[in-house]
């Protein structure tokens, strides 16, 4: 299972072309998607934000079928105590990633074996730690 980090559920629903090679690829594998409840919310308080009602009703119409498919992998305290860990270690060693460490600890829990991102300077961070393979596009 993979699991889909803020960036591709932006680019999905937003920039498809930027996500094709890679939804094709993970389509023919056969891969079962999954996001994060954190993830959801990142990328719908994008879509909140937007002034413009309309635009924003014609995305959250979008997101919400994008999301349908997914598995959706909620946060739990056993997450966040494992994403405090791993943050930490970083911040320690001067290697912040924020909250991306909510959806790897997150995405570990649930069974994933790989983050699917654009941000992958933050999860090659903690590649080696998690084991979560990072899958750029």
């Amino acid at each position: 299972m993979k699991c889909l980090d803020t960036t591709f559920l932006i680019d999905i629903v937003e920039h498809p072309e930027e996500t094709r090679k890679v939804t094709e690829r993970l389509e023919r594998e056969h891969e079962v998607l999954a996001t994060t409840t954190f993830n959801a919310y990142e990328a719908l308080l994008g879509v909140h934000s937007i002034r413009d009602r309309d635009h924003s009703a014609k995305l959250l119409d979008l997101y919400s079928r994008a999301l349908s498919r997914l598995v959706i992998l909620p946060l739990s305290l056993e997450d966040a105590a494992k994403a405090a860990e791993l943050g930490g270690e970083l911040r320690r060693r001067g290697q912040d990633i924020g909250a991306d460490s909510l959806t790897a600890a997150t995405a570990l829990r649930g069974g994933c074996d790989g983050i699917v991102t654009r941000n992958v300077a933050h999860f090659r961070r903690i590649e080696g730690a998690t084991g979560l393979a990072v899958i750029s596009y």
